[in-house]
């Protein structure tokens, strides 16, 4: 049976490069992380549905908010997706998440909650592993509002 762990992620080498290239833009890593998940912060308060365009990437970057002491989301995360859905750094875990949620948004499904990851061609079943993206504490307290 196919699980996330057998789902496809890039690899932190292409990650690595669009952090250099593109994201960090003369800024620290550390300065890029504050000024990201402040945005997200102020992007997720206006439109709380769009945490549902990172995938299984949302929960690191949840883990990434409230360690920034952003309280707003709920305080619950799922470790498993978490773990599962991160990188070396930080930084890279921003940009994995980012380039994810970019393709989401250009397929028109950023609200979607449902996520087809591709699969590693060793894993038991090569079909597209359904992911689920649900943060009840988001969807409990913030889009019942």
């Amino acid at each position: 049976m196919t699980t996330l762990i057998d789902t496809i992620k890039p690899t932190e080498e292409y990650v690595e490069s669009v952090l250099q290239e593109h994201a960090l833009a003369g800024r620290s890593e550390e300065e890029f992380i504050a000024t990201y998940l402040k945005g997200l912060a102020e992007r997720l308060e206006a439109d709380a549905r769009a945490y549902r365009s990172f995938g299984p990437w949302w929960p690191s970057l949840k883990v990434m908010l409230l360690e920034a002491e952003q309280m707003d989301f709920g305080q619950i995360v799922d470790g498993d997706v978490a773990a599962i859905y991160s990188m070396s750094r930080p930084a890279l875990t921003l940009v994995a998440a980012h380039l994810y949620a970019d393709e989401i948004v250009e397929s028109g499904n950023i609200y979607s909650a449902d996520h087809l990851l591709s699969v590693m061609p060793s894993a038991d079943d090569t079909e597209p592993y359904h992911y689920v993206s649900y943060d009840e504490s988001i969807e409990k307290y913030k889009l019942s509002r």
